[in-house]
């Protein structure tokens, strides 16, 4: 199998996607009011010696999105909503975003990178249910917002409406299993026009995905499904992975799901090289199976 041509992108050669344009989800601010931090975001740099950039977003209030389209002659219409991980407390904003919205740009697909409300950088945010919920509460409203804005924007995005997936990553990946489970077809009282629209993904990709403690019969939302994951994975661990598979199996969701050797927590697009970087190519042909690209 002919690996992708996805090197480390080093700080000699930067491309604007490391420091694009950020959208609010909500100019004046979400309106639940939910974890409006006093504590400053903070946006710390942990490249090291290999020089792929290495950013995360903490202590975050107000949700962003920045938009990555291939180009014109390349545009199969097809748009994939990328939610980074960091466990609820961090988004990793290059590993987990804008290094997967190169790939599919590459790929001929519109990528929208998301920066969601974060919880506390503390502790405090496990142990803690009611602090958990109100996350959970915020992260699922930024989803459901971002997916709204980019139907409404479709046609002037060069997007097909009915071509528009989610992929995530460890807490990102939980984010968008959530979201597929609990999506609508919008408000039609909403505050405005992008209220209105659906929210519901028509394709999901979860890469390590966290997986919430029992997977509810709605979740045959998830129609198509990808998940990878690696064998030694500690914190989202393969087993449960397989089981969530097998019961969405026997839920006739569409599951497609690769249980790498090796690769541990946090491989993102494979640049650190073993089995769990073939995703890609994996994930690669199960887009053109469903004619997506």
């Amino acid at each position: 199998m002919q690996r992708l041509g996805f090197g480390p992108q080093r700080l000699d050669n930067l491309e604007n996607m490391n420091n694009p344009e950020q959208h609010s989800l909500w100019p004046d601010g979400p309106p639940d009011g939910l974890l409006q931090h006093t504590q400053a975001e903070i946006f710390p740099n942990h490249t090291e010696s290999d020089q792929r950039l290495n950013r995360m977003y903490g202590w975050v209030s107000s949700p962003t999105f920045s938009l990555h389209q291939p180009p014109s002659d390349k545009n199969t219409g097809t748009a994939v909503v990328i939610f980074p991980g960091g466990g609820y407390r961090d988004v990793w904003i290059d590993k987990e975003g804008y290094d997967a919205g190169r790939w599919l740009n590459r790929l001929g697909m519109t990528a929208i990178v998301v920066k969601y409300r974060t919880g506390p950088q503390d502790e405090s945010i496990f142990g803690n249910e009611k602090l958990m919920a109100m996350v959970m509460k915020a992260t699922l409203a930024d989803a459901k917002r971002v997916m709204r804005i980019v139907r409404h924007n479709a046609t002037q995005w060069n997007i097909a409406p009915n071509r528009i997936g989610t992929m995530g990553f460890s807490a990102g990946g939980h984010l968008i299993l959530r979201l597929a489970a609990q999506a609508d077809k919008g408000n039609p009282n909403g505050g405005d026009d992008i209220e209105q629209q659906d929210c519901t993904p028509d394709f999901t990709i979860a890469i390590y995905p966290a997986l919430p403690q029992e997977l509810p019969t709605d979740y045959v939302k998830l129609n198509p499904l990808f998940m990878a994951v690696a064998g030694d994975d500690m914190l989202t661990p393969a087993h449960g992975t397989a089981q969530a598979a097998a019961t969405l199996l026997q839920e006739n969701v569409d599951v497609e799901l690769h249980v790498f050797r090796s690769g541990s927590h946090g491989f993102g697009m494979g640049l650190q090289g073993g089995p769990s970087g073939y995703w890609m190519n994996l994930c690669e042909a199960w887009l053109r199976d469903l004619k997506l690209i």
